[in-house]
């Protein structure tokens, strides 16, 4: 289909188009700022740039601010304030100050600098005399070099600029020539959505699908780079920019941890292959979990209650979460949070006869210090630690009721565990940066599942039960460090250079056992297996942006990158015959990955980019056997597109537009062969599409934001002949849809002189998906299916009470199982619908 195909795409979605135009020539009245005005506020401790973002778009003001904002931080506002009190709560400590300018803006500066300044706004040419700035200096720029703007309101409410750090270091969203998708913590933890099968249908091109006793687990794809099944990752992770997780699927890599909001300052799904700053398994895309640093300015914190219920649910659900940051010093600060969650059931087993079998708890904490004992100089350590326990299985299985499954005793439940230890220095000196980033982390994941479905006559004849529990364990340890310096070379060019290193080590154990499923007695062991690897990674990055005008710029980077890595499997017990000792396997591989990046600035709101960019997956070794390969090498993807982001209708709408193709050549394939289970490269397939983006504050208090996303990912060669696995040209690629969408609304509305609500709704629709490939054309389908969430939440002073509705309609939107899993009967939906309340209190 091509560009072509894409081109007719955008006629069927013209009307999208138009909308944008229309909205873009829309004009506004003007709004006075009147210091006195008392305004609800919500800002919680952040970096000072982007709390004046907020206030601005909370006070309806135009912000502008000097660069000597620079890194500080502010304690943040709650209640109900006075604009120009709340500003001066902001500032406190700083030792900044603020300046109303004429009727519609206020600056924020220095003292010195604020005397100079005219009494009236600062004339801003789009782009003109802009950098992108440097990780930790301020975020946006304008003509004159000393006035940058932060966001600006003509009359009803801007849209608050949103910063991110896909291109490791700080930039506005709508100047990143990359397609990414903000997802605000502060959001999920009003309506509880905690996990990423809650809200992924909040990213346009983002897929989850979950199996067997990993029902909770969800596995992920990005614009439909996926073969299902078993394999090494595609999407790539990170938790303040440090890599999480396996890059291997020995390593439990393809598991995505359900990281708890309670500590987070938003999610960062990036789309299409970041291979050039973030190396192995980001060949579709990055999930990036971001945050809250701690706060030098004065102590505050948040404590959060919830309770909540599940339709055909068995008990209540609770949530408590508390965070507190206190400074030590004017230079030191500490930040410590914790967090502990009831998970209510909904799933009923008809053989043991229990109700909520797949009821959980989670708990966890996290402890951050900040210390920046010169201007220069920041060392920034965390340590976070989560442990989610389901006490069973959440799969459905075929032929029976709704919600009802038929399940060993004790089988079926998983315990995970994400541990991350970072450590982050940034040392500024010359105009340059230099940045290191040490992390550690223990992802470890173990469950059960029921194959008496599968072994249970072999199991009767043998041991005289017919019982057969599967009991499988996964803990992956990793160490990285990055080191990257960036800086200016001249007048036109940025320069950034880096260094990277991985290793990992993990223990696979798997066990298959004869059990009493009247009393849950062990009789005898089948099978005892161990998957011992390790991997390890050097890789060399660099990027250079030349600026050839001030609204022109090209960005070109490379990455080479080499690993290597050790597999020594051995299996034990009757089900093989007495045992298999494979002597250890060893594999070695290189990939260079690239960037070219064009980005032309028509001005401060509007952008165009083209991306030429490549990822890889790492390849690895396979557990010998007759016509068993080896090992399996990289597969690789090339991605081509065209993107358009920009601001209208006076900043109250803001628009991303991607139109993309990506080749994908030598794919990793999950293969079989007898008993051996293995990997092999083979065919190739192709994902292109449309991405849609917006969203529009019409009037003060409302806010209108939607996605659509249609899609083809479909194979474009045959997979060999003589594989386990069937597809050939034009076969939809696992868990991708055609057309995916999402819209919300969200409307503010005063309740008293104290007491503020906002009411919100939001629409998610994910398309028919075909599931993963099989030994023949058949396959499982997955209908289409909308998901509704509602809320409603109220605010006064520092407390608010949120109520909310997730699945509002009660669909059983289906994620996976199904034909090609390995129990076919058994399937796994979303979530019924729950309903909830949330109480906060912030200080």
């Amino acid at each position: 289909m091509g560009f072509k195909g894409c081109y007719r795409m955008t006629q069927r979605f013209s009307f999208v188009g138009v909308a944008l135009t229309v909205m873009f020539l829309t004009t506004t009245p003007a709004w006075a700022v009147d210091l006195t005005q008392q305004v609800s506020f919500s800002i919680r401790p952040q970096r000072l740039a982007t709390a004046l973002l907020e206030f601005s778009h909370q006070a309806r003001v135009q912000i502008v601010v000097g660069p000597e904002v620079g890194e500080r931080k502010t304690a943040g506002v709650s209640g109900m304030h006075s604009i120009g009190d709340a500003l001066s709560t902001l500032l406190d400590g700083s030792s900044l100050s603020f300046k109303v300018i004429n009727d519609t803006s206020i600056t924020v500066g220095s003292a010195a600098a604020l005397q100079q300044q005219p009494d009236k706004p600062i004339a801003v040419t789009g782009g003109a005399g802009s950098r992108n700035a440097a990780e930790g200096d301020p975020v946006v720029t304008s003509a004159s070099s000393t006035v940058p703007i932060v966001a600006s309101n003509f009359g009803n409410s801007p849209l608050a600029e949103i910063i991110v750090t896909a291109q490791k270091k700080s930039e506005r969203l709508q100047e990143v020539p990359v397609p990414v998708t903000v997802i605000g913590a502060q959001a999920l933890l009003d309506t509880n959505q905690v996990r990423l099968q809650d809200y992924y249908t909040s990213a346009p091109g983002l897929s989850l699908a979950t199996d067997g006793f990993r029902a909770g687990i969800p596995t992920l794809a990005i614009r439909g780079i996926t073969t299902g099944g078993y394999g090494n990752p595609t999407v790539g992770i990170t938790i303040d920019d440090v890599p999480y997780g396996s890059s291997t699927l020995q390593g439990g890599g393809i598991y995505a941890p359900d990281i708890d909001p309670s500590d987070l300052a938003q999610v960062e799904v990036l789309r299409g292959p970041q291979g050039t700053l973030y190396g192995a398994s980001s060949m579709g895309g990055l999930l990036k979990f971001v945050t809250v640093d701690p706060s030098t300015d004065r102590v505050s914190g948040r404590v959060q209650g919830d309770v909540n219920g599940i339709d055909k649910g068995d008990g209540a659900g609770y949530g408590l979460r508390a965070a507190v940051n206190v400074p030590l010093t004017d230079a030191l600060a500490i930040r410590a949070s914790g967090f502990v969650r009831r998970d209510p059931g909904y799933i009923d087993d008809l053989q043991t006869g229990q109700n909520g079998v797949n009821w959980g708890d989670a708990y966890g904490s996290r402890l951050a210090a900040l210390w920046r004992p010169t201007d220069a100089l920041t060392i920034k350590v965390s340590a976070l630690y989560q442990d989610l326990i389901t006490h069973g299985s959440s799969e459905v299985d075929a032929g029976f009721g709704d919600l009802q499954q038929s399940v060993l005793r004790g089988v079926g439940g998983y315990n995970k565990k994400t541990q991350a230890y970072t450590a982050t220095l940034i040392d500024k000196f010359g105009g340059a940066t230099l940045t290191a980033v040490s992390g550690y982390s223990i992802n470890s994941l173990s469950g059960s599942d029921d194959y008496t479905s599968l072994l249970g006559s072999l199991t009767q004849k043998t041991y005289g039960v017919s019982g057969t529990p599967f009991i499988d364990s996964n803990k992956t340890s990793k160490f990285t460090q990055e080191i990257r310096l960036s800086m200016p070379v001249g007048q036109r060019f940025d320069w950034l250079l880096g260094g990277f290193y991985d290793h990992e080590s993990s223990q696979w154990n798997q066990d298959v056992f004869a059990e009493n499923p009247a009393t849950g007695q062990t009789v005898g062991a089948w099978l005892y297996g161990a998957f011992p690897t390790t991997y390890q990674e050097y890789a060399a990055f660099t990027d250079l942006t030349y600026r050839v005008t001030d609204q022109f710029d090209v960005q070109v980077g490379g990455r080479e990158s080499h690993n290597t890595q050790t597999y020594s499997p051995t299996l034990i017990g009757p089900l093989v015959g007495g045992s298999i000792i494979s002597p250890r396997e060893d594999s070695g591989a290189s990939a260079f990955t690239y960037l070219v990046t064009p980005r032309f600035k028509f001005s401060q709101d509007l952008m165009a980019y083209a991306r030429f960019a490549s990822g890889y997956r790492a390849g690895g070794p396979n557990t010998p056997g007759p016509g068993v390969p080896l090992q399996f090498n990289p597969d690789t993807t090339k991605n081509y597109e065209v993107g358009l982001k920009g601001d209208a209708a006076r900043h109250t709408v803001t628009f991303d537009i991607s139109l993309y193709y990506i080749s994908w050549n030598d794919i990793q394939l999950p293969l079989t062969k007898g008993i051996n289970s293995y990997t092999a490269n083979g065919g190739r397939a192709k994902s292109q599409g449309i991405e849609i983006s917006g969203e529009w504050r019409p009037f003060t208090g409302t806010t209108l934001a939607a996605w659509v996303a249609p899609s083809e990912a479909e194979l474009t060669q045959a997979f060999p002949a003589g594989t386990s696995a069937y597809g050939v040209s034009g076969d939809r690629l696992p868990f991708s849809t055609r057309f995916s969408g999402h819209i919300s609304l969200n409307q503010d509305y005063p309740v008293s002189a104290q007491v503020f609500g906002s009411f919100g709704v939001a629409l998610g629709y994910i398309g028919a998906r075909e599931g993963v490939f099989t030994g023949s054309a058949e396959r499982q389908a997955y209908p289409a299916y909308a998901k509704v969430d509602a809320h409603n939440i109220f605010k006064f002073d520092s407390w608010s009470v949120s109520a909310y509705v997730n699945n509002l309609t009660d669909r059983r939107g289906l994620l996976s199982g199904g034909l090609g899993t390995t129990l076919p009967y058994a399937f796994n939906y979303i979530q019924p619908r729950t309903v909830g309340l949330t109480v906060a209190k912030e200080f």
